[in-house]
């Protein structure tokens, strides 16, 4: 008591500190998972993990919100509310919902109308590549048209030249780790970047730019032959299956509007180790594989294509190799060049 009379600041101050540290605690491993990479306890306080997500407009409580959310919708099977209401939820304005699904539709990309509408998880072919690259549509009756098949082929990393990496924390690592990738390609990489903001939060440092710029931004004024996008892991305790690739076909179809003549790549979630996917709730690899099987539709084979880079540094199991990884989620330094490898061995090369 004589010490909060005298040093009512200082007590105040012990006592924020401890409650800041008690919520990071909680969230360490679900919305301030990619802030906890670089974090070194001796140097730094726990809370200043979430200070610096709070930065970035990550707060603790749109991960109650969140977790709320997939517990009552996809965790329990209550997956009742509909597509309208979840994106009205997330700021989308009526109008530009019907505005995105014609620009998809026009880019053969398939929309959900409705989660009650669609099973996503039972139809989805997992590759998203058609071996044979036939397409029933433009096929009139009576009429047969061939469709041009492409297949993986082995490139050098001189393919990378004109290339665009889009992704979160992941993608920030094979920048970071991979320098033929990082000294050819451009990449418009953050922590804790998800395929609800990738469009519009604006983080890119563009030289000559006084302000940071959105990926919509720096798509409208450059031009790139390759895009490779890894997001979701981020989304694992937002929304559900249907909501996840509704927005992640929204995304695929203004990319696609913003870049013509670019060849997309759809990269597969990277899977969590088995430690991780037993322990955790929604980080788990049954509901990556989930929305990996939903994304991979999204592929047309033509100029979008499905990449399952787990094939690289998975266990027997499906698992991400315990080895490989430092944190159970994030790959060690040295494990970025199975990534790149596998990239190397899976391009599409058009004459």
């Amino acid at each position: 008591m004589k010490l909060l009379k005298n040093c009512p600041l200082l007590v105040a101050t012990a006592v924020v500190s401890i409650i800041l540290s008690c919520v990071t605690f909680v969230f360490r491993d679900s919305i301030y998972s990619d802030y906890t990479v670089d974090y070194d306890s001796a140097k730094a306080p726990l809370f200043s993990v979430m200070m610096k997500g709070m930065a970035d407009g990550v707060y603790p409580w749109n991960g109650v919100a969140d977790i709320r959310t997939i517990d009552e919708k996809y965790v329990s099977g209550k997956d009742n509310e509909s597509l309208q209401d979840v994106q009205a939820d997330n700021g989308i304005v009526e109008g530009e919902t019907e505005t995105d699904n014609n620009a998809a539709q026009q880019s053969d990309i398939p929309v959900v109308s409705s989660s009650e509408d669609q099973d996503i998880s039972e139809e989805a072919d997992v590759s998203g590549n058609d071996i044979s690259g036939n397409s029933e549509e433009g096929t009139e009756e009576g009429t047969e048209e061939e469709t041009e098949t492409y297949e993986f082929c082995e490139v050098t990393d001189d393919y990378f030249e004109d290339a665009l990496f889009i992704g979160d924390s992941r993608t920030v690592g094979l920048s970071e780790y991979v320098e033929a990738l990082d000294s050819r390609a451009t990449f418009y990489a953050k922590v804790s970047l998800t395929i609800y903001t990738v469009m519009d939060k604006p983080f890119l440092k563009i030289e000559g730019s006084k302000t940071k710029k959105t990926v919509e931004e720096a798509l409208s004024e450059n031009s790139f032959s390759k895009i490779y996008i890894m997001l979701g892991l981020n989304e694992m305790g937002t929304g559900n299956v249907d909501t996840f690739y509704a927005k992640y076909a929204e995304v695929i179809s203004r990319i696609r509007e913003l870049q013509p003549d670019a060849i997309i790549y759809i990269q597969g979630i990277m899977h969590v180790t088995a430690d991780k996917s037993d322990k955790d709730k929604y980080f788990n690899n049954t509901n990556i594989n989930e929305r990996n099987a939903a994304i991979a539709t999204l592929a047309n084979n033509q100029d979008i294509f499905y990449l399952d880079m787990n094939e690289a540094v998975d266990d027997e199991n499906g698992n991400l190799l315990k080895e490989l990884s430092f944190d159970d989620v994030h790959l060690r330094a040295s494990s970025y060049e199975r990534w790149h490898q596998y990239l190397l061995q899976h391009a599409i090369v058009k004459e």
